[in-house]
């Protein structure tokens, strides 16, 4: 057997009363397991984090398709990103980036409605710019001289203006149909006329009124009608 140190039960018993120390932590192994557990959950937390942050930056600035803030930009000078600091020169432009934040949102969420303003604003600038080209075709005539080359030797022919076919590309993206609008003479023939009904006044009056305006040239319909209250006509 080992030699081992002999004690006295006086000695030992001493030690026994004494209590712990009061400057020594003490910690069970419980405790040491919850905390170890709470710092790795708030390092994995911290992690996402990082990585979400990373990725966010890494799409704005690689895969959305923004300008950077330059000088040839016309509206830097009223830019309240700009003047106020938010943004320097080369950073990307914050105002296309809410832009298409704004879009991403919208589809997400399905909330299309936010956006009527925006496309209004697309279709209002199309228009215009429909409005242009036929003005430069009344302008330049709707048959226009081009110069042409063929094998060194140049000529000079006559083509219909290319505004007019940009024009009605134009005018079919925007969905102007003239069918539609009943503004066509086949669409006003199949769809019958309109007629203008007055509310306040009796359907036998209506059947007269209608009869009476289109009737042929060589046949004339008396009608009378008495005033009914509501009838401004």
């Amino acid at each position: 057997m080992p030699n081992t140190p002999d004690f006295d039960d006086d000695y030992i018993n001493e030690l026994k009363s004494q209590g712990p120390e009061e400057d020594v932590l003490t910690a069970t192994v419980a405790d040491r397991d919850e905390a170890l557990a709470e710092a790795r959950i708030q390092a994995v937390q911290q992690d996402i984090a990082a990585k979400k942050a990373i990725r966010s930056k890494t799409y704005i600035t690689s895969e959305i398709p923004v300008r950077p803030c330059t000088a040839d930009c016309p509206h830097r000078g009223t830019c309240k990103d700009f003047i106020s600091g938010r943004v320097e020169d080369k950073d990307l432009c914050k105002p296309e980036l809410r832009k298409i934040k704004k879009w991403q949102v919208a589809f997400r969420k399905g909330n299309l409605d936010e956006l009527k303003d925006d496309v209004g604003a697309v279709a209002g600038a199309l228009a215009v710019q429909l409005v242009r080209l036929l003005e430069a075709v009344n302008t330049d005539g709707a048959v226009v001289e081009t110069t042409k080359f063929v094998a060194g030797h140049s000529y000079n022919e006559k083509m219909a203006h290319p505004a007019l076919t940009a024009a009605s590309k134009l005018a079919k993206d925007l969905g102007i149909d003239l069918t539609n609008f009943l503004m066509t003479p086949k669409a006003v023939k199949e769809n019958g006329p309109q007629v203008q009904v007055n509310i306040g006044i009796s359907q036998d009056e209506v059947h007269a009124r209608f009869a009476a305006r289109f009737a042929k040239p060589d046949k004339v319909i008396d009608v009378e009608v008495s005033p009914t209250k509501g009838d401004d006509s």
